[in-house]
């Protein structure tokens, strides 16, 4: 059993947690889901010790097993556990499942050659290895490809302890979670079932507080209505009371009334502001997406035609005699396991990769290709400084666009090289999305992004007028932003449309 009671934290002047409770049982699946930068990773840490808190207990009678995003393989430490016959068998059993040969060479310098989906299958057996009790994943699909995503789950459907996992990837949350913690403004908020039962639970809610809202705003016209009425009437009361007043009867008995009047409505207005000031909780905005996006299409019904297209790498075939075209305004989802040629695919459409076959490129053509890692940014510069460095009209859309992806004006004097790897990936989207292309190319662009960022980007990518290609293991985001898939599979390159 895991127990957290009444547990702060803060960093600065930044509430992270704010008194919360979390009690976890044996054997459940959480995932743990809210915006960057509210805490989730934090609250990992604090269950595995690895962060202090300022207020409350902790009671964990578990063995915590921690794989941490893009989690690194540390060699040495690995070479030596290996020793140990049972912690051996179990490794090797582990990376089995998880789709890896266990003749593979743990060097240093192999490892390093190795892609991060690979590494991280590799530290996670490891942990799993030294047999935890509990079980603690943050973003664990980052890097995995789909079949790398169900070997990931079923070495997690075979764990018998408990597992908490921080991930934005709903397709994942959806198999994997009984129960769905939202980290949101320094509370926890707990929702019973997967990803999509917390989708069905928060509609309700939000259901619910917009009808209490638009009642109690109801309620708040009637109540100062009211308290106009009361206002006159004390006006009225205190005219009747005044030398000189029309009498219509005694002056004590006329003067006694109104200052009952008087009473009255003085008691009820109090009353009356005191019911307006009940807090009533308001419904959450919708964001609204303001992106500036670029409207000029092809100038050509095709973008690419290729005709009998193949790529050898040495001996290695990647695919041959593939046909297909690229239309303008495609919406084209780029799928394949890893290593199976969808970065040389994209290297040959950019011009940077010979091939054989043919290949028809319009002449109109501008593509833009943002890649999986962010380390071109300037990471000594801040968002200030890069903005900068063009003109007045980009620089207001770019500071927009930025702010429309919720990063915080308090965060463009940060150099960008201390700014999360999801604002440092929200920067990258900024800058493709205010290009002049007409054919938008992203490789894994919901990497790092948490889900209303990704949905915000999903909503930014309808709106875009030219073609675009899309290489991303989040099947989710495929299906709200492509029509048509390209799968590179069995040396071939296959063409569905939706």
């Amino acid at each position: 059993m895991l127990q957290l009671t009444h547990i702060s934290k803060e960093f600065g002047s930044k509430t992270v947690l704010d008194n919360v409770d979390l009690t976890v049982y044996s054997g459940e699946h959480i995932g743990i889901i809210g915006d960057n930068g509210q805490g989730k990773t934090t609250l990992l840490d604090i269950i595995a010790g690895r962060q202090k808190i300022d207020n409350g207990t902790i009671l964990i009678d578990e063995k915590i097993g921690f794989l941490e995003q893009n989690a690194r393989v540390n060699c040495a430490k690995l070479l030596d556990k290996l020793k140990n016959q049972e912690f051996a068998n179990d490794f090797y059993k582990n990376l089995k499942i998880l789709g890896i040969d266990g003749n593979i060479s743990l060097i240093e310098n192999r490892i390093k050659a190795l892609s991060c989906g690979e590494r991280i299958k590799i530290a996670l057996a490891s942990v799993l290895a030294d047999n935890p009790t509990t079980l603690l994943l943050d973003e664990p699909t980052n890097h995995l490809d789909q079949k790398g995503k169900k070997q990931l789950l079923a070495l997690l459907n075979g764990f018998y302890g408990t597992i908490i996992a921080v991930s934005h990837d709903i397709d994942f949350l959806n198999n994997f979670a009984y129960k769905i913690i939202e980290v949101k403004a320094g509370k926890l908020i707990e929702y019973q079932g997967n990803y999509d039962d917390y989708t069905t639970q928060k509609e309700k809610e939000r259901l619910r507080i917009a009808r209490e809202y638009e009642a109690h705003q109801r309620r708040v016209k009637d109540i100062n209505k009211q308290i106009e009425n009361y206002k006159e009437a004390l006006h009225i009361s205190d005219l009747k009371r005044r030398p000189g007043a029309n009498r219509t009867c005694s002056t004590t008995t006329q003067d006694e009334r109104a200052g009952s009047l008087s009473r009255f409505a003085a008691s009820r207005i109090t009353k009356l502001r005191q019911e307006l000031e009940k807090d009533i909780e308001h419904p959450e905005r919708e964001h609204s997406i303001r992106y500036k996006l670029q409207k000029e299409d092809l100038r050509a019904r095709f973008a690419y035609i290729a005709e009998d297209l193949g790529k050898t790498f040495d001996d290695k075939v990647l695919f041959e005699h593939a046909n297909f075209t690229v239309e303008s305004g495609d919406k084209i989802a780029l799928i394949g396991d890893n290593g199976v040629g969808k970065s040389t695919l994209i290297s040959i459409l950019l011009g940077k990769t010979d091939y054989t076959g043919k290949l028809f490129t319009a002449s109109s053509v501008r593509p833009v290709l943002m890649q999986q890692d962010i380390y071109d940014l300037d990471f000594d510069s801040t968002i200030n400084e890069m903005s900068k460095q063009f003109d007045k009209n980009y620089r207001t859309n770019f500071i927009l666009n930025l702010t429309t992806m919720n990063i915080d004006k308090s965060r463009f004097d940060t150099k960008i090289g201390k700014l999360s790897s999801g604002e440092k990936m929200r920067i990258k989207l900024t800058q493709i999305i205010l290009s002049d292309a007409n054919l938008i190319i992203l490789d894994e662009p919901t990497n790092h992004l948490d889900i209303a960022n990704k949905k915000y980007l999903e909503k930014v990518l309808a709106g875009y007028q030219g073609t675009l290609i899309v290489i991303s293991h989040d099947a989710d985001f495929l299906r709200n932003t492509t029509n048509k898939t390209f799968e590179i599979s069995d040396k071939t390159i296959k063409v569905y449309n939706r």
